[in-house]
């Protein structure tokens, strides 16, 4: 198997525009990531950092006021930017998901990442 072959999701250049009243402004800015069979990413950053927003993405997902404006996202081969509404909803939830933060498991702001 090829490094490519080992590729499982791969996001290129992603861009994500969320609507204001009746203007689209730009909140995901150019995110590049790869990620390989076996590996597993976790996303952290602060709140309204855009976690969820890049997460759902993955799935070729845009929350409702969202949308997937430029760049690519390919899982297994698949390109999510360019693939039916229904090859996309065969893909979620048999192979790829979105599982969101319990608030119970949320990182506690008041003590260093490192030490959790």
């Amino acid at each position: 198997m090829s490094e490519t072959d080992d590729i499982l999701l791969q996001m290129r250049g992603l861009r994500i525009e969320g609507q204001a009243e009746d203007e689209w402004q730009e909140i995901v800015h150019g995110v590049d990531l790869t990620l390989h069979r076996g590996e597993v990413l976790g996303l952290i950053g602060e709140s309204g950092a855009g976690k969820s927003t890049i997460g759902l993405a993955a799935m070729g997902y845009a929350r409702d006021g969202c949308r997937i404006s430029g760049g690519e996202i390919i899982f297994d081969g698949i390109n999510l930017t360019t693939a039916s509404a229904t090859q996309k909803r065969k893909l979620r939830g048999s192979r790829i998901a979105y599982v969101a933060q319990s608030a119970a498991a949320a990182f506690n702001p008041a003590h260093r990442l490192i030490e959790q």
